[in-house]
């Protein structure tokens, strides 16, 4: 959790005055200088009392606190916009490391961009494959894509990817049964209309991504 005046008093965002007051006295009595003898140490005690300080001037005036509120929201707001590109834009690196047979390399960038935005079932599901294929860890694998077709049941692709992971590992009832979730979504998937052997094979871009 990053430092903010509200976690610096050890309040949270919707703490009354009354509050904010007790949790400021407290600590400016555990953590006055004056307490400090070691003169090495009366420094950083008096840098901890300041900022101590400052955040209860700000929380204890109704408009200070409004505008800092505000302040922080929109902090937040543009911590999450950038984490959100750093997601898209790794997600998307990692699958072309995968369209280009390098699983360790697309392993590394997708564990990016879901650990940047793990309510991304997507992500999550081309993470478990990519897992899948360093044959390294399909057991991890397998779970991920598993718990990713549950995120998002409707989505197709979480459907396909955990086939092509059943299929990988060489458990061909499931993958056949997952393909077939697939098709339920989506009656015009190519990749699951191949697996299943509806349609004649072909190469193409999700050909080269998954090495057919």
């Amino acid at each position: 959790m990053s430092e903010n005046y509200y976690t610096i008093l050890g309040v949270s965002k919707n703490a009354t005055m009354a509050e904010i007051r007790r949790a400021y006295l407290k600590l400016a009595r555990e953590l006055h200088p004056d307490r400090v003898l070691d003169p090495e140490k009366k420094a950083e005690a008096q840098e901890r009392f300041s900022r101590i300080t400052m955040a209860y001037r700000v929380l204890s005036d109704p408009e200070k606190r409004k505008e800092y509120d505000r302040k922080l929201t929109t902090k937040k707001t543009e911590v999450q916009e950038s984490r959100e590109v750093q997601a898209k834009n790794a997600f998307q690196r990692g699958l072309l490391y995968l369209k280009r047979g390098d699983p360790w390399r697309a392993l590394s960038l997708l564990r990016i961009a879901y650990r940047y935005q793990p309510q991304k079932a997507i992500y999550l599901s081309y993470l478990g494959l990519a897992l899948v294929k360093t044959r390294q860890f399909k057991e991890e694998g397998i779970e991920k894509l598993i718990e990713a077709s549950k995120m998002e049941l409707f989505n197709p692709i979480v459907h396909v990817n955990l086939g092509l992971g059943y299929k990988a590992i060489g458990e061909v009832d499931k993958a056949n049964a997952a393909f077939k979730e697939a098709l339920h979504w989506d009656p015009n998937n190519l990749i699951a209309l191949k697996e299943l052997g509806k349609i004649e094979k072909k190469k193409g871009f999700f050909g080269k991504l998954f090495g057919r």
